[in-house]
């Protein structure tokens, strides 16, 4: 964590007050402006206003998101280190849909993860549906994460990993940058670390921009492993995106003919849904009444997919299980 430079409990200072004798040509910010500035951001990341700072530790919201990590990690430890026969079984099918794998994964990506925090409801993390969601997601991450390394013999923690979200704010940042000691990188950086080699751990990623960032860059951009939303489906995925695009460029154009974009989009989502076996993530979940859905909401993977390219193992492997 870097070092603490006094913000808080002291605010900065303006770095660009009016000056003495100031022309059309000077940018400055007047005093009136600048106190509003920051009364937005504390409005709007309450965790660092001086109520809620942890002096002692030099953190926003008073150890709220050291809990936040805490959970994470005791998410990723509760597949990893399983406690009763249920998760012992999970943590098997687990370990059985990583291990099909015939090539070695080099490195993960976590996109479209979300957010869990925003305005006053930051102060309100553990009442939270999507800050729930959001650690069992990143636990859920983490651990796979972890079993890839098992698998190669890697050591702990040494598979690269990114990740990364437009919606992600300071809370966010400050959870996995500084607590987790993870790498954020801001849009599109991500994509550019994606190979046929990586692992991609998608959970809210729109459909329709997995086009021109997973797909569209050449079949060895593809990643070996997606696991996302379901990119078949009636009402999402593929088609979804592919039927707003042509509606709204009919709408607007008023042309029914399929241009080259929608074609474009229909021609590579085809030649995924063929290279990429799908199998139902949640089907592997811990059913009601199973111990390990105390720490693991069906919720919070309810509908996604795990995509893995067909020169892997056939999926009754894991239905077997």
């Amino acid at each position: 964590m870097s070092q603490h430079t006094g913000i808080p409990p002291n605010k900065p200072n303006n770095p660009f007050p009016p000056p003495r004798n100031h022309t059309t040509t000077d940018i400055f910010i007047t005093p009136e402006a600048w106190e509003e500035f920051l009364t937005e951001f504390l409005e709007q990341h309450p965790g660092y206003h001086l109520d809620n700072w942890d002096p002692q530790n030099a953190t926003p919201f008073r150890h709220k998101l050291h809990k936040v990590w805490k959970e994470v990690r005791f998410v990723q430890s509760t597949i990893m280190v399983p406690r009763d026969a249920h998760a012992k079984n999970y943590k098997e099918k687990l370990r059985r849909l990583v291990a099909r794998t015939k090539t070695t994964i080099g490195n993960a990506v976590c996109l479209g993860l979300g957010h869990a925090y925003a305005g006053e409801k930051a102060l309100h993390l553990d009442s939270t549906k999507n800050e729930r969601t959001w650690i069992e997601q990143c636990g859920m991450f983490l651990a796979l994460c972890q079993m890839i390394e098992e698998k190669h013999k890697l050591p702990r923690d040494s598979l690269p990993k990114v990740f990364q979200d437009p919606a992600f704010n300071l809370e966010d940042r400050f959870v996995l940058e500084q607590l987790g000691q993870q790498t954020v990188l801001p849009s599109p950086g991500a994509i550019e670390h994606i190979t046929r080699r990586t692992f991609v751990f998608a959970p809210h990623f729109p459909a329709d921009h997995l086009f021109g960032t997973i797909f569209g860059r050449g079949d060895d951009k593809i990643p070996e492993i997606l696991l996302t939303q379901d990119l078949g489906g009636d009402y999402a995925g593929f088609g979804a995106a592919i039927a707003q695009r042509h509606i709204r460029k009919a709408y607007w154009t008023g042309n029914q003919t399929i241009d080259s974009e929608t074609r474009k989009m229909y021609e590579e989502g085809k030649r995924f849904l063929k290279s990429h076996h799908k199998l139902e993530f949640d089907y592997l979940y811990p059913s009601p009444g199973d111990p390990l859905r105390q720490v693991l909401e069906h919720h919070s993977f309810n509908g996604m997919v795990w995509f893995e390219r067909k020169s892997w193992s056939v999926p009754r492997a894991i239905a077997s299980s």
